[in-house]
């Protein structure tokens, strides 16, 4: 297995087709599988289980805090992934069709390195998508060097890597203590710390914003 699409959801039942719709579309012609870990109030019409490469996991929330109920989930799609590599992904998201194939090609996820794509926005109460507008001033040297060693982070769904960076991450870190960090963040910046982060910059997602 080559690739693992790990999707957390929660109470996203209007565009979890699209999602799930996006992850079946990859020109990838290796095997990959989808997991989808699902804490909505209700668990989502067995309808769109539209493949076999689909694994569905219906638990009751985690917790009272987003951002901890979020990483439990990938925590429990971890558990459950058979991929030498793993994308996330969050149930509103969709992904370009070559996004597994444009990673694949790069051979870059058979160390350990945190992979981010580039993304671009799509406005749900428009319909229009959006080229993703970067922080100018954090582009500045200057600013690296002697002000914030923070990366741009695009979001969930833009990171992928090998998987032994999910295993040492839920090793060293609290499924409990981050009540206000999204998983994003806490990858990334554990990343800095122990590995390496490959910024590429072609567009292989697509990040919903609004309603």
């Amino acid at each position: 297995m080559f690739f693992s699409i790990i999707i957390n959801t929660h109470n996203q039942h209007e565009k979890i087709r699209r999602c799930l719709k996006s992850c079946l579309n990859q020109n990838f012609k290796k095997e990959y599988e989808i997991i989808v870990i699902d804490t909505s109030d209700i668990k989502i019409d067995n309808k769109l289980i539209l493949s076999n490469k689909i694994r569905y996991y219906h638990f009751n929330r985690f917790s009272k805090y987003p951002e901890v109920n979020q990483l439990r989930k990938i925590y429990e799609g971890y558990k459950k992934a058979k991929g030498k590599w793993f994308c996330l992904m969050d149930g509103d998201d969709f992904f370009k069709k070559n996004k597994l194939k444009n990673i694949y090609k790069k051979k870059i996820l058979n160390e350990k390195i945190l992979f981010q794509d580039n993304c671009i926005i799509y406005k749900e109460n428009e319909k229009k998508k959006y080229k993703y507008k970067y922080k100018a001033y954090k582009q500045f040297v200057i600013y690296k060097k002697i002000i914030n060693l923070w990366p741009e982070i695009y979001g969930t769904s833009s990171l992928s890597g090998n998987m032994n960076i999910l295993k040492s991450f839920f090793k060293d870190v609290s499924l409990k203590k981050w009540n206000f960090l999204a998983i994003d963040a806490l990858l990334t910046l554990y990343c800095l710390n122990k590995y390496k982060i490959f910024l590429n910059n072609d567009v292989l997602t697509i990040k919903s914003a609004g309603n």
